[in-house]
């Protein structure tokens, strides 16, 4: 399991708000505004695993990133200029309506960001997501109940031939006590992370490292071994409906 998990902070914060921010702007030197390379090619890298290719003719108009903090992944899809309509949500009501107002690369008529959990995605119309992407937020929620509910909720908006990029850490065996990892919640195999996604979508699995590194894109331009250091054990899956 990566060293790292649950790191940023202390068991007694179990909340995404303020006091768990400065915790990591603190104790990892962390800067969740920060953009730059890393972000930039991880964005880049999101649009590349999604492989839009393979829709030739389909036009590409919304993305959806759930969990979406700051919105800086947005913000380098955004750069890209595939998509007209951009839409964030996190469940930090500090993010949403603190943070976020403050970022001047948000300040346009054609991105939304709503303060909500993944499983209530009511504001969103069904059919109209076209690339969904998750980094990071599915380990953290509150048990496998609310997986199986914002995985519905993924269903629901995602059009007919849109893609559902999600990108999470793995475990190499299961763990006996869950209560042992803080604030990530939900850590399992490969394997069934995958049985759960074939329930409501075809799914594709691929070691992240091996991902990254047959790429072209690289997420640390600064140095890749460093990279790989920190997150031996993320996994990418590639949902597309049924």
């Amino acid at each position: 399991m990566p060293k790292n998990l649950g790191t940023f902070a202390p068991p007694e914060i179990h909340e995404y708000e303020k006091e768990y921010f400065d915790c990591q702007q603190s104790k990892e030197d962390f800067d969740i505004t920060f953009y730059g390379n890393w972000q930039k090619d991880f964005a880049k890298l999101i649009i590349e695993l999604a492989d839009l290719k393979s829709n030739p003719g389909k036009d590409w108009e919304t993305v959806l990133d759930v969990g979406c903090a700051c919105g800086i992944n947005l913000r380098g899809i955004d750069e890209l200029g595939l998509f007209s309509k951009l839409y964030g949500t996190d469940i930090s009501n500090y993010i949403i309506n603190s943070v976020i107002p403050t970022l001047p690369f948000h300040s346009n008529d054609y991105t939304d960001f709503f303060c909500t959990p993944s499983w209530d995605l009511s504001m969103i119309n069904d059919n109209d997501v076209d690339l969904l992407f998750c980094t990071h937020v599915l380990e953290h929620l509150p048990d496998e109940e609310k997986l199986h509910e914002t995985l519905k909720e993924f269903q629901r908006v995602l059009h007919p031939e849109g893609k559902i990029v999600i990108i999470l850490p793995v475990v190499k065996k299961e763990i006996d006590d869950p209560n042992t990892l803080g604030l990530h919640k939900i850590m399992h195999e490969t394997k069934w992370w995958n049985n759960v996604f074939k329930k409501y979508f075809r799914s594709e699995s691929f070691k992240a490292r091996i991902a990254f590194k047959k790429s072209k894109l690289k997420p640390d331009r600064s140095g890749d071994k460093t990279f790989y250091e920190n997150y031996p054990a993320w996994e990418i899956f590639r949902l597309i409906s049924k």
